[in-house]
């Protein structure tokens, strides 16, 4: 036999013999079989491509299922919208708000464009912005901001002015009873839905905001706008000319307040005629003040 380390062995009687050999032995390998190995690779991608189109195939009737059951329900009249609760009314009735959403009669509450009933409700010259929101499973809710009128703009007819600077409608001054009216805009631009110019709206909204403070709004008869000058009020009192000027608003208004509580303490005050303020830290009273004599210069020779 041959043995593994290049010899013959042979065996003769009881001896054992070995004999070289010229060669070497090579120990034989046992192949696996490489068809069986390449089946299985085969048999468990095909088996992954099934799961893969089976979970697919289950995504696709999930989905179609689920738009079955929106159809349904975009026709079901369980979901009518059958109430609409509005808030946030100062001055609008809400059926007027609900008039002017137009929402159709026996409309299903999940068909009804939120975005389409919005851009409707906010084209009334009251409303400056709304909410629009859906309670399943036939309600709807609107909530409103109205704009809140600060001024009157004479113009060709009076025009009613909001804190941003815009004229919203049309207005019969007797009616509103408290706001100032706003002069010296040409009549062409002063209209309902004009915007104002931006320099005016910035020095409105100052003023406005400041006045809140310190001066009642409503003590103010007239607010005059100048290219120039800037803002003039007048008074509702005795129509006193007041100069602000266009900056620093807050200062102005409590020296004002400071200069008025003077005059009415020294009982000067039926003999004002303007105050200036337009003038840095500086305040220019006008008025027929009569001086006395004690309180006169000395005229001095030359």
């Amino acid at each position: 036999m041959i043995a593994g380390n290049g010899f013959l062995e042979i065996k003769v009687g009881k001896k054992l013999m070995q004999i070289s050999l010229p060669f070497e032995t090579v120990k034989g390998s046992s192949k696996k079989n490489s068809y069986r190995g390449d089946g299985g690779k085969l048999r468990r991608r095909l088996r992954s491509v099934a799961q893969f189109f089976l979970i697919l195939l289950a995504f696709t009737a999930l989905c179609a299922l689920c738009v079955a059951c929106y159809r349904t329900l975009l026709t079901s009249n369980l979901l009518n919208v059958t109430s609409v609760q509005v808030s946030g009314c100062q001055v609008l009735d809400p059926q007027t708000v609900i008039q002017q959403a137009m929402i159709p009669s026996g409309v299903n509450i999940l068909s009804l464009d939120l975005d389409g009933l919005r851009q409707r409700i906010t084209e009334h010259p009251w409303i400056a912005s709304a909410v629009i929101s859906r309670e399943i499973p036939d309600r709807i809710r609107i909530e409103i901001v109205e704009r809140k009128p600060v001024a009157l703009v004479k113009g060709q007819q009076f025009y009613l002015l909001d804190d941003q600077g815009v004229c919203f409608s049309r207005a019969v001054p007797g009616k509103h009873a408290g706001l100032p009216i706003i002069t010296g805009f040409d009549p062409k631009i002063s209209a309902s839905g004009c915007e104002l110019p931006r320099e005016f709206t910035a020095l409105i909204q100052d003023l406005y905001q400041e006045s809140q403070l310190r001066l009642p709004w409503r003590l103010i008869s007239e607010i005059h706008w100048s290219r120039n000058k800037g803002l003039s009020i007048f008074a509702v009192r005795g129509g006193i000319e007041i100069d602000l000027g266009r900056d620093n608003y807050g200062p102005k208004i409590a020296r004002l307040e400071k200069v008025l509580r003077y005059l009415e303490e020294k009982g000067l005050h039926s003999k004002l005629r303007g105050i200036d303020l337009s003038h840095g830290d500086r305040v220019f009273v006008r008025g027929n003040f009569k001086v006395r004599k004690q309180d006169r210069p000395e005229k001095k020779g030359v």
